[in-house]
């Protein structure tokens, strides 16, 4: 999908050759639809077909070329990777066609922009990125509290998935927020002949807006490691009480065993071995030290 830009966004005539002159240009990833590229970036053909990694830009002296990595949200871990070139007042964007579409929907439905270039759109792109992402991330501090809760109610089932789940998301968007502002100041060392006053001050709000969700994003990870720990500490103090049961179940009968060690070496002399009572005394006496021991820890409070 091609458009030209001016007061408004107008789609491309099908039959009319692009000429690059204002131009936004929306394709998707296929080696079919890099033939538009124009012979300037024809070095760049064999990048454009393999998959996006990260967020980075290189900023030349007459145009700018970069990639867009967006991470997954929600149930949907699929990953936009776009690419992207700004150049005598057009832009080209190369991506997931339905994610453009659904970008380009959203420019069109805002009204009053006055007119229409290519550093508007591509700022307005950036901004469109992380739109939602506070409340996204609102929704991750929740999940991370309901663990929270659950691990102080002893409800620990799967917990170390769902907590490295977790994690490698809060991971993944910190590292995205970082190349994003970066990104944006990259862009801004020199970026006089691509935006205008208005748009870069745009781009600096935006790499603010990145930076503070970077931040929130960090705070999340070290909440997350928090909650970490308290689910280790919960499992060190049931490990404990398991220990002092065990402990105190063996103190118990460790005077009994020293009875039944005592009697079971059966000296010829031992004067209980011919006593009538014996056997019934040895009982009792086994009795009575069951008792005073269960009664002495329970008067310590050992349970």
């Amino acid at each position: 999908m091609f458009y030209t830009l001016g007061e408004n966004l107008e789609p491309w005539p099908e039959d009319k050759e692009i000429t690059w002159d204002h131009v936004l240009g929306l394709l998707p990833q296929e080696e079919a639809s890099l033939s538009f590229l124009p012979d300037r970036f024809a070095a760049y053909r064999p990048l454009l077909l393999k998959t996006v990694r990260f967020c980075k830009v290189e900023n030349e002296a007459d145009y700018l070329y970069g990639t867009l990595l967006i991470p997954g949200k929600g149930e949907s871990k699929r990953k936009q990777g776009i690419s992207f070139f700004l150049w005598d007042g057009n832009l080209l964007l190369i991506g997931d066609d339905s994610f453009l579409s659904a970008y380009l929907l959203t420019f069109q439905s805002v009204k009053s922009r006055g007119p229409i270039d290519a550093g508007l759109v591509f700022c307005d792109l950036l901004n469109y990125l992380i739109g939602n992402d506070l409340t996204y991330l609102e929704e991750l501090e929740n999940r991370a509290e309901r663990m929270e809760s659950a691990v102080l109610s002893d409800s620990t089932e799967h917990f170390d998935h769902r907590m490295m789940g977790l994690r490698k998301e809060l991971a993944a968007f910190s590292h995205y927020y970082s190349q994003l502002a970066d990104l944006s100041v990259s862009i801004q060392e020199n970026a006089d002949s691509f935006f205008s006053e208005k748009e870069l001050r745009a781009l600096r709000l935006f790499a603010e807006r990145a930076e503070r969700l970077r931040q929130e994003t960090q705070m999340l990870r070290e909440y997350s490691m928090q909650i970490r720990e308290v689910y280790q500490a919960q499992i060190d103090i049931r490990q404990n009480k398991i220990m002092k049961i065990l402990t105190i179940v063996t103190t118990i009968f460790l005077p009994l065993s020293l009875i039944a060690g005592w009697y079971g070496m059966n000296f010829v002399h031992m004067p209980e071995l011919s006593w009538r009572f014996g056997y019934p005394a040895v009982c009792l006496l086994s009795a009575a030290i069951l008792l005073f021991c269960i009664w002495f820890f329970k008067k310590k409070r050992f349970w």
